[in-house]
C-alpha cells in the first residue's frame, strides 16, 4: 500500500501540482465577491485530487482539477445561509470547463511518445518484437509465442524486460524533466510543514 501512496502522490507532483497558476487564476472567477479565499478553494481542489482513488484512471489531468475546483467552489456557495445575487451571477457566467487538451498537453504527450518510441527502438531485437505485439497490436503471450516460436515463459521474460527498460528510461526522462519550486509551491509548504 505504501508503494501505491507513494505512486499517487508522485502522480500528484507531476500532473496536478503544476497546475497551481492556472487553478488559483481559475479559482478568483468564483472569489470576487471576497467571501471566499481562492487559495483556499485551490487547496480544498489538491486536497480532493490527492484522495481520488481512481487517479490512474484520469486521462486529462487539468480537466479534473479544474472540474474539482468548481465543485468546490460550488460547495463553498451551498454552505453560505445567505448567498449574494453577484455570486450566484458570477458563477452562472463562468463557462464551462473545455475537457479537450491543451497545446501544452499535445506537445508533452507527443514528446513522451517519441521518447517511448525511442526507449522501444533500443530493445534487443526479439524483445522488441515480443513487446511491440504485445502493445501496440494486444496479441496474447500465447499468440506472440505461436507466431515467433517461442515459449510462453520466454515471451514473459522478453515482455518483463521490455517493461522495465521502457519504464526505466521514461522515468528518467521525467525526473530530469519535472522540477517542481518547492519553496514556492503548496505541496513544498506542505513537505516543509511536516518536517518540522
Amino acid at each position: 500500500m505504501a508503494q501505491e501512496d507513494e505512486d499517487r502522490r508522485a502522480w500528484f507532483r507531476r500532473e496536478i501540482l503544476p497546475l497551481e497558476p492556472d487553478l488559483l487564476a481559475y479559482a478568483r472567477r468564483f472569489c470576487r465577491d471576497g467571501q471566499t479565499d481562492p487559495e483556499d478553494l485551490v487547496h480544498e481542489t489538491f486536497a480532493r485530487a490527492i484522495a481520488c482513488k481512481t487517479w490512474r484512471e484520469i486521462s486529462n489531468p487539468g480537466a479534473f482539477a479544474t472540474r474539482i475546483l468548481r465543485n468546490c467552489a460550488l460547495d463553498t456557495l451551498r454552505r453560505r445561509k445567505v448567498l449574494t445575487i453577484t455570486a450566484v451571477a458570477d458563477f452562472e457566467r463562468i463557462d464551462p470547463i473545455d475537457e479537450a487538451p491543451g497545446a501544452h498537453s499535445i506537445v508533452e504527450s507527443r514528446q513522451e511518445l517519441r521518447a517511448l518510441a525511442d526507449a522501444i527502438a533500443e530493445l534487443p531485437t526479439q524483445c522488441r518484437r515480443v513487446f511491440t505485439l504485445r502493445k501496440v497490436y494486444s496479441l496474447s503471450p500465447d499468440e506472440i509465442a505461436v507466431r515467433l516460436g517461442l515459449s510462453v515463459s520466454t515471451v514473459e521474460k522478453h515482455l518483463v524486460k521490455g517493461l522495465r527498460y521502457c519504464s526505466e528510461k521514461l522515468g528518467r526522462r521525467n525526473e530530469r524533466k519535472i522540477k517542481v519550486d518547492e519553496g514556492r509551491s503548496w505541496s513544498g509548504k506542505q513537505d516543509h510543514d511536516a518536517k518540522r
